[in-house]
């Protein structure tokens, strides 16, 4: 009887561990349901005559982690640079070479040369800086698209696109700044577009001088509660002067929040109760992820902490606010068709290494309970099978097989090598949280060394048991890379949504979507006028000057008990932009269906205007009034 506790809590772990690991399907099971997807792949332009490097030149006091330290920086973004109306063009970030490549996506016509997006003014070294990603919209509103870069080592440059070629402007003027992530939404409801910027080591670190003599780097101190991090900044737009949009930085945010300085990976920005004013989710390495509730009044920025509701038999780990995990990826998109934006969050969660958990916060509908700061919101990623994959960075939600219902999509992995860094790591995650800021006492992770190099990209399917299953090696996508940022478009408007892969130190990959299925769809660009006013909302006008109506909602109900919503997404992620167009997915329907959509998006004077519009299947422009 002595032995009776020991054997009991022996055998809970045994039901828990039964219940952790996922069911399986067979493999019939899984070729049926795989049977809807095929992509071709097709490698990113780089200048073949550049030399590769493979790891970053590193402040001498990171040299020993000068893996970790190249961690990130690829990117990659669907944009319209040639101005054809498809978001068809490609925006690299290649670490490799350090590098911005501006090209045609694979295979979609010789519609420009491909070039390098220079940097002409540097107030810094340029051997100390590296940009780690790019946001593409019509900042100053004339209807052309230009290019916001952010980087490690500086801070962040807007290309303007001119007749003659780009026009360099800072954001801010000669900081130091170490960002890895943004995304652009109409925070303050004004109708126009405001930028959010997501930094990671503290500012004025040194990550990239590798010459300099100084003992101050840091590390982060805590695995799980690091709040010594770097301050993540808001910039209002304010107007436009002398053809360059004028930006001023919100200071006061945050409105006596105590929310500490993250080392924040990615974020994303979305309405979630129907005011559109967008909320912002902070995802973190190394401590609690943030959700912000937007509660502008009158142009006045303010935000509202949310957390979610903890029960009796709820990890404190899968609540909204409280978890301790690496956040590295967000999306929002409703998972389960009830009209309710879900958020999908990639943290690490690999077998035999960190295990984790993703998240899968679904909406449960009561929107009421914002008020009282609680995140209307349950972790159902275990119940959905996305609780574990790798180490994962990015993380998408869509419908490439336009059945109606979301497939989940994720860039996974760290770095390859043949030597195993996971002990050392395990032992570092469970010393004095107080030592880890402390470069010394970090274990050597330089080329050669190896975490979760194994990884592939992950690609979730929905099977009839509403379970979802990784059915990569069934489609042909089961291929060994490391992967930082996924973007989504339909770059031939055929309604199949293909999607662009950022590796870090590998080739990037487009995969076209060449699936067979018949199933239906709905595209829709929703745009503002830049030159033009107009009275009403118009359906497929040409010869307008236009912009992305970036935060624009629409809502089809597609039947009695499915409700369909998206936005246009100004950048949301890691470091995958998608491009700013809606798509829907809808199924078995009859060819020539005409469907009611509902509209909803801001005007220049803050006025929230909503409209449904009957249109049928396939791609539409839609033209909503902006200006009075």
């Amino acid at each position: 009887m002595k032995h009776l506790p020991r054997l009991i809590s022996i055998l809970i772990v045994i039901i828990v561990y039964a219940f952790a690991v996922p069911s399986d399907i067979s493999n019939v099971e899984k070729r049926e349901l795989a049977k809807d997807f095929k992509f071709d792949r097709n490698i990113l332009y780089y200048p073949k005559n550049l030399k590769q490097k493979f790891v970053r030149n590193v402040h001498p006091q990171y040299e020993e982690i000068s893996t970790w330290i190249s961690s990130v920086g690829a990117a990659i973004s669907f944009t319209d640079y040639d101005g054809d109306g498809l978001y068809n063009d490609l925006v690299h970030v290649d670490p490799r070479f350090n590098k911005i490549f501006i090209s045609p996506a694979p295979n979609t016509g010789d519609r420009f040369k491909p070039f390098e997006l220079k940097v002409k003014q540097l107030p810094f070294n340029d051997k100390t800086i590296a940009p780690t990603g790019v946001l593409t919209n019509d900042f100053n509103e004339d209807g052309k698209t230009d290019i916001l870069v952010f980087y490690l080592g500086r801070s962040p440059i807007i290309f303007y696109q001119k007749s003659s070629g780009f026009k360099e402007v800072e954001l801010v003027e000669n900081q130091r700044w170490n960002s890895t992530t943004a995304t652009l939404a109409d925070l303050n409801g004004d109708g126009h577009t405001d930028i959010f910027i997501g930094n990671y080591f503290p500012d004025e670190s040194k990550l990239l001088y590798a010459e300099a003599k100084d003992n101050k780097q840091i590390m982060q101190h805590s695995m799980s509660k690091g709040d010594n991090g770097a301050k993540n900044r808001i910039f209002l737009w304010k107007g436009i002067e002398n053809g360059v949009a004028i930006y001023k930085e919100e200071k006061e945010w945050l409105n006596g929040m105590k929310i500490p300085f993250d080392w924040t990976l990615a974020v994303g920005a979305a309405d979630i109760n129907n005011d559109l004013l967008p909320e912002i989710y902070i995802s973190n390495d190394f401590g609690p992820d943030r959700f912000l509730l937007n509660t502008t009044k009158n142009g006045q920025l303010s935000f509202k902490e949310l957390t979610g509701q903890r029960k009796f038999t709820t990890i404190r780990s899968n609540i909204i606010g409280t978890d301790s995990f690496k956040g590295m990826g967000v999306d929002f998109g409703d998972i389960n068709n009830d009209g309710n934006l879900d958020i999908y969050v990639s943290n690490i969660a690999a077998d035999y290494a960190l295990h984790e958990s993703h998240f899968v916060f679904v909406h449960n509908g009561k929107n009421e309970l914002l008020q009282d700061g609680i995140a209307p919101y349950i972790n159902q990623s275990e119940k959905l099978g996305l609780s574990r994959s790798s180490w994962g960075w990015e993380s998408k939600l869509t419908d490439f097989n336009n059945d109606g219902i979301k497939e989940a999509i994720q860039a996974t992995g760290f770095v390859k090598g043949k030597i195993d860094r996971w002990p050392q790591l395990q032992e570092l995650a469970t010393t004095n949280d107080e030592l880890l800021k402390n470069v010394d006492f970090w274990p050597h992770l330089r080329p050669g060394d190896d975490l979760c190099g194994d990884a592939h990209i992950p690609l979730f399917v929905r099977s009839k048991s509403g379970k979802y299953f990784d059915l990569s090696p069934q489609i042909g996508l089961a291929e060994n890379q490391i992967t930082r940022g996924i973007a989504i478009s339909d770059v031939e408007h055929d309604g199949k949504l293909d999607f662009v892969v950022a590796a870090q130190w590998e080739d990037s990959k487009l995969y076209r979507n060449k699936s067979n299925t018949k199933n239906e769809f709905l595209g829709l660009q929703l745009l503002y006028p830049t030159d033009t006013i107009i009275n009403t909302v118009e359906i497929n006008t040409q010869h307008v000057k236009t912009r992305p109506a970036i935060g624009a909602v629409a809502r089809l109900k597609l039947n009695k008990k499915e409700t369909l919503i998206a936005f246009v997404d100004g950048g949301n992620g890691h470091s995958g932009k998608n491009s700013k167009e809606i798509h829907f997915g809808l199924g078995e329907q009859k060819k020539n269906n005409t469907y009611n959509v509902e509209i909803s998006w801001i005007k220049s004077n803050g006025i929230k205007e909503v409209k449904t519009i009957n249109i049928k299947s396939g791609w539409h422009k839609i033209l909503l009034p902006f200006n009075n």
